[in-house]
């Protein structure tokens, strides 16, 4: 296939990376800052346009990623639908529930296919915590327990993730989508949001800098999430406790430390569990291996790759959450 992509910040740079480390043929890249837009077609040899419609309408691009701020993300994603094109658009697809349910309706009427970024999913550590979780040797899962966070920068709080109007919300619609999608992964089932609070500890900022979750399935399933900004040491843990063992993800690599899989299981007599550790160091691949997934569903064989449903389905409980503690953004 033929690409385009739009947005040259750093999640379109890993995008572009990915394609080419997959042998895919990149042609265009779009970006309202020329600048950027510059520096990302010189390295790949595309060729540059600051209007994005340049990308969606060419009648030589089959596929296209999306990866700007929040507030284009649906725009672009339905315009590249109406002409035709496939898309992977970065999570969350949209800055609330009104804009990914548009993006869901396009892309049912396009008959295209559609790959929200949530890339968690294929970091080799959850994919193998996925594996253990569907074989059920474990029993069947009882709930899940995360946090993610990190630090932040000097002028972080003035940066576009904590600006409402272009991102939808603060750190929950940021860092905590992931955590969202990786519950509802897990579970294979819908979660409702029970409890939540949402803080602005530290960053003078119009959005939260924290927030933490309940949700709950029917069947009784739950997920504790808690992420923020003001972690100060960056941290990714996501556990998920079954009737006879316990699966720990810590580490995404980088500053987050090494990617590792804990496995505790029980024994009969209950008592210490057996300890298995599998660790995955190495560069993050899981941008390249989404993206082969979703040219395996262009091609029609399965996929573990979030849907535009899947993101309606965060999106609606991040806004359940704002709703709830009074944080509701237009």
């Amino acid at each position: 296939m033929k690409w385009g992509i739009i947005g040259a910040g750093l999640i379109g740079g890993k995008r572009a990376l990915a394609l080419s480390q997959l042998g895919e043929t990149i042609l265009l890249v779009a970006n309202h800052h020329e600048d950027r837009a510059i520096a990302l077609a010189e390295k790949y040899g595309l060729k540059y346009f600051t209007d994005y419609r340049s990308v969606t309408r060419d009648p030589d691009i089959d596929a296209v990623v999306v990866a700007t701020s929040h507030d284009a993300l649906s725009e672009i994603t339905i315009d590249a639908l109406q002409h035709g094109k496939h898309v992977l658009v970065e999570k969350p697809a949209g800055r609330n529930a009104s804009e990914v349910q548009a993006v869901v309706d396009a892309a049912k009427k396009s008959g295209k296919q559609v790959c929200v970024g949530f890339n968690h999913r294929f970091h080799p550590a959850i994919m193998e915590a996925y594996k253990i979780c569907r074989s059920g040797q474990f029993g069947k899962l009882l709930y899940m327990r995360a946090r993610y966070g990190h630090g932040g920068r000097i002028g972080y709080e003035k940066e576009w993730r904590f600006t409402p109007e272009l991102s939808g919300g603060g750190q929950l619609i940021d860092q905590g989508s992931h955590l969202i999608d990786l519950s509802r992964f897990f579970s294979g089932e819908d979660l409702e949001l029970t409890h939540s609070m949402l803080k602005s500890y530290f960053w003078r900022a119009p959005a939260e800098d924290t927030g933490l979750l309940v949700l709950e399935g029917k069947d009784g399933k739950s997920a504790t999430l808690f992420t923020s900004c003001v972690q100060w040491k960056n941290l990714f843990s996501f556990e998920i406790f079954f009737e006879r063992a316990e699966v720990s993800v810590d580490g995404l690599g980088r500053s987050y430390g090494t990617e590792t899989l804990t496995l505790y299981k029980m024994k009969p007599e209950l008592g210490p569990p057996d300890i298995e550790v599998l660790e995955f160091p190495g560069e993050d691949a899981s941008f390249r291996a989404e993206t082969a997934d979703f040219i395996g569903k262009i091609n029609g064989k399965p996929s573990l790759g979030a849907t535009a449903e899947d993101a309606l389905a965060s999106i609606s409980i991040i806004g359940s959450a704002y709703k709830k503690e009074r944080k509701v953004f237009s």
